[in-house]
């Protein structure tokens, strides 16, 4: 191989001078990787795509035309449980329904009943019902509560 040393003044180190011969075969040698441009650019597009979705997927959750929370409850009996909501609506012409269930000491689903959450004046309403229940409930909750577009 020849290689001529050569010093810069301006650089320091040594620096190579090689024959064009000795660059092709170092570039057959060691080709250029393939796809590296292509991978950055999907990873970018990939990137992009997943900022886009987070972004959509915030706006569209935090803008809920109807949310409901259980405010409180109240057992009435072993076989029935009375359960105030609180429910929030965008605009009062808005509807939804919700899965209210009752559950026992041992976390047994002892009721459970679907309420439809009907257009009305307000946007914010407080209302209750009644949950029949086979053995006596301890707590009420929520389930899949869904706004009607």
């Amino acid at each position: 191989m020849s290689q001529a040393v050569q010093r810069d003044q301006g650089r320091q180190g040594p620096t190579f001078q090689c024959s064009a011969e000795d660059r092709e075969r170092i570039a057959l040698r060691y080709p250029p990787p393939k796809g590296r441009r292509l991978r950055i650019a999907v990873i970018g597009v990939l990137a992009v795509l997943l900022v886009v979705w987070t972004v959509w997927a915030g706006v569209h959750r935090s803008a809920e035309p109807v949310r409901v929370q259980v405010f409180g409850y109240h057992v009435v009996s072993d076989y029935r449980v009375d359960v105030t909501l609180d429910i929030h609506r965008g605009t009062p012409s808005d509807t939804g329904s919700c899965t209210i269930y009752a559950t026992s000491i041992d976390s047994q689903r002892v009721g459970e009943m679907h309420y439809e959450i009907a257009p009305g004046t307000a946007t914010d309403i407080r209302v209750r019902t009644s949950v029949k229940t086979f053995s006596r409930a301890v707590t009420a909750q929520l389930e899949n509560c869904q706004a009607h577009r």
